[in-house]
């Protein structure tokens, strides 16, 4: 108990401290000298609890009585005891009208009992707490309307946590008994209530049968021998009001109220018996009590041919003279594991029958202190349709997971064959990457294929893969770049249960679901250096562990690589392992960018137009030429990609049958030709500045061609078809960068 001491004599404290360590050590005294230290130390009863104040009644900061009404006029969940000087019994009863808890008087020999004092202090102190928490609600019959005063006022000082409700009208009791009696704990009745007798009152109370509430009575003393008939008619007590009956009371309140909550729980307790019996009977489970040491004390079954032996043959004895000695072992170590923990333990069995071999389960648990209840449950049944299910079971889970690892990459693959079904084109450089991709499909030849973003490389790593013996199996992707480092690992090799936080299951990696068929990585060049050591080893010698694992798993998968990274560059550099590039550029497969194939985009363009009008519902038949020539002409830096997108975009918008461009490739074109000049004259130029650069060299570009055709802005041979702009938007860029002819003065 921890004991907050208010004294402001160092003397005294001392004494009291030495003398609490010595006669009652499980307390722990804290020390403060003044009210104030004390109302300080009590703000943090939160964080750092106090059970008692022990208080001095003389402090020379005020007096302890003060102390005592700020602590219960904040409601501090603390017991109070006040110490006071030989002769100051008025100061003691006034602390306890306050509500101290109890009082100490410094007489000869107090500190021996000071102890004892505050352990009861405590106690007094946690009953009343227990009360305030838990009202009595009390309904009191009475007309007299003083001794409703007398008796509210009284409670309110001796018993505060006893509540009162006036009924001074008969009719009003009669009219709604029901309902007032059900939100109150005791009915106190006076037994000349409004000229009634209160015999009357208890007789309609019986008849009553959902009566909840118990009836205390209260009568003069001419009245005490008839009013104790009552006690036969179901009143609780009977109060006699002789001088100072208002002490009795409360504890007669209170002890009704016990009384009748012990009745509820005992009627409570055998209707819970009689349900347990009921179900108890219902149950086809047989159920065992033994000792700790496996003695059987008690049993039920509801069909005693299902035991193993009679009753008489094994109540009474040990599990090890009844049961097989293996199982007998097997119960013996299940009994100490039930007392370690409050869970049951499950133990099945087998026992040869006289219909054959019975599967059963014992559930286990500890009941009575020390005994076992163990549960038994024939379970042969189930354990014939599990091993009749087992191996169908089996054969579709391998099947199910199969194709749950293989569902997303199917749908990549049919979302990548709806998009791009062939590869189109028939330029040079084109046919030359397709023989090279024919001649090495039907190897298991490490292939890494090159070029810029949106060439079309996993479109060869497709066709690879369908040329090759492995079509069959799946084609798996997995782009490097997009993952994050942290999680890339388990996505290539796959994790174990509990490798990492979050890991919850088993992950089966890429690898293993590519196994027999084809993986490509594509942006490879993004692999961490951590990662590209077992990326080599799985190339070289087709083995690696899952995160968190410690066997080996052997794969046999064909590699395609792709990036749009120089690798050798990176090899420099040192962002790439030498070993591994080596071990990729086997067969490097360079894809051309579009514009170095500009015969391929009418036969691009027509194919995209009629792909994406089937899609969006739309007919285009026709192609400018003027539109063509401008998409021949651009230099296409997001190739094939960014060609699909202005198609789409212009499909969209066209509202007839021709083809109608919405981006301004002419302006896009000149703008790529700007920023390449730009970087090749202002490489070093500071980035703040290099707005202001790229404005100059255009006004420079714009008014050296003007000079150089005599300020000719459109026509053959004008400033406009050098420049491979539209009159109109060269005139916008001249106004823009207030570029104007100069005037000559005659």
């Amino acid at each position: 108990m921890r004991v907050l001491y208010v004294e402001d004599d160092p003397r005294d404290a001392d004494l009291t401290s030495r003398a609490l360590a010595r006669t009652a050590p499980h307390l722990s005294l804290e020390v403060v000298n003044s009210i104030d230290n004390a109302l300080a130390r009590l703000q943090r009863i939160q964080s750092e609890p106090i059970d008692l104040v022990l208080s001095d009644m003389q402090l020379r900061d005020g007096d302890g009585l003060y102390l005592l009404n700020r602590i219960r006029e904040n409601s501090l969940p603390v017991a109070v005891v006040i110490v006071t000087g030989v002769g100051d019994e008025e100061t003691a009863v006034a602390a306890l009208k306050a509500r101290a808890d109890d009082y100490v008087v410094k007489r000869k020999g107090y500190l021996e009992r000071l102890a004892a004092i505050l352990d009861s202090a405590f106690t007094h102190y946690s009953a009343d707490a227990a009360r305030r928490a838990n009202p009595l609600k009390v309904l009191y019959l009475e007309a007299d309307a003083r001794a409703i005063e007398t008796t509210r006022r009284h409670l309110a000082v001796h018993a505060d946590h006893i509540h009162i409700d006036v009924v001074s009208n008969p009719s009003e009791w009669f009219s709604n008994m029901r309902a007032k009696v059900a939100c109150h704990d005791v009915v106190l009745v006076d037994f000349k209530f409004a000229g009634l007798n209160a015999l009357h009152v208890l007789r309609e109370s019986s008849l009553n049968s959902n009566q909840a509430a118990p009836i205390v009575l209260v009568c003069s003393e001419p009245d005490e021998e008839f009013a104790r008939q009552g006690l036969k008619l179901g009143a609780s007590s009977c109060v006699v009001k002789r001088p100072g009956y208002l002490y009795q009371l409360p504890w007669d309140l209170e002890q009704a109220h016990a009384r009748a909550e012990l009745q509820r729980r005992e009627a409570a307790l055998h209707a819970s018996e009689e349900r347990s019996r009921a179900i108890l009977n219902a149950i086809p489970d047989m159920m065992f009590v033994l000792d700790r040491e496996g003695t059987y004390l008690d049993y039920h079954a509801s069909d005693e041919e299902s035991l193993l032996r009679l009753p008489n043959e094994f109540l009474g004895k040990n599990q090890w003279d009844v049961l097989p000695p293996e199982l007998a072992a097997r119960f013996f170590q299940s009994f100490a594991d039930v007392f370690k923990s409050d869970r049951p333990v499950l133990l099945e069995y087998t026992l040869p029958m006289t219909e054959g071999l019975r599967f059963y389960e014992a559930s286990m648990v500890r009941c009575d202190g020390d005994k076992i209840l163990a549960i038994v449950r024939d379970i042969t049944e189930r354990k014939e349709a599990e091993e009749s299910l087992t191996q169908a079971l089996d054969e579709v889970q391998r099947l199910k997971n199969q194709l749950h690892e293989e569902n997303i990459y199917l749908q990549e693959e049919i979302r990548v064959a709806s998009n791009f079904g062939a590869i189109i084109g028939s330029s040079e450089a084109l046919r030359r990457v397709l023989r090279q991709a024919e001649q090495v499909a039907p190897l298991d030849t490490t292939v890494s294929i090159l070029g810029e973003t949106g060439t079309g490389k996993e479109l060869v790593a497709h066709a690879i893969h369908s040329l090759s013996d492995r079509q069959n199996h799946t084609l798996v992707k997995v782009n490097c770049a997009a993952l994050p480092g942290t999680l890339i690992e388990s996505e290539l090799f796959g994790h174990e249960k509990g490798a990492f936080t979050g890991a919850d299951a088993r992950r089966t990696g890429r690898f293993e679901i590519a196994n027999g068929g084809t993986i490509f990585l594509d942006e490879v060049g993004e692999l961490p250096l951590d990662l590209q050591a077992k990326l080599l080893r799985v190339l070289e010698e087709g083995e690696f562990e899952r995160v968190g694992g410690s066997y080996t798993v052997k794969v046999d998968v064909r590699v395609i690589a792709a990036t749009n990274r120089n690798l050798e560059e990176e090899v420099r550099k040192g962002a790439f392992r030498s070993d591994l590039y080596y071990r990729l550029s086997i067969f490097p497969i360079t894809l051309p960018p579009l514009r170095e194939r500009k015969e391929d985009i009418p036969i691009l363009v027509t194919h995209m137009v009629k792909q994406l009008t089937q899609k969006l519902g739309k007919t285009i038949d026709a192609i400018p030429q003027e539109t063509m020539s401008k998409l021949r002409n651009y230099p296409w830096p997001g190739n094939v990609r960014e060609l699909r997108n202005v198609i789409e975009r212009a499909v969209i918008v066209t509202q007839g049958s021709r083809l109608h461009l919405i981006d301004d490739l002419d302006l896009q074109a000149f703008e790529l030709r700007l920023h390449a000049q730009a970087a090749v004259h202002n490489g070093t130029v500071d980035p703040l500045h290099a707005r202001e650069t790229l404005e100059q060299t255009e006004y420079n570009l714009i008014m050296r061609t003007l000079k150089d055709v005599h300020w000719r802005v459109e026509g053959p041979g004008g400033a406009a078809e050098l420049l491979n702009l539209h009159p109109s938007t060269l005139r916008s860029k001249m106004r823009k960068l207030r570029i104007e002819r100069p005037r000559y003065k005659a």
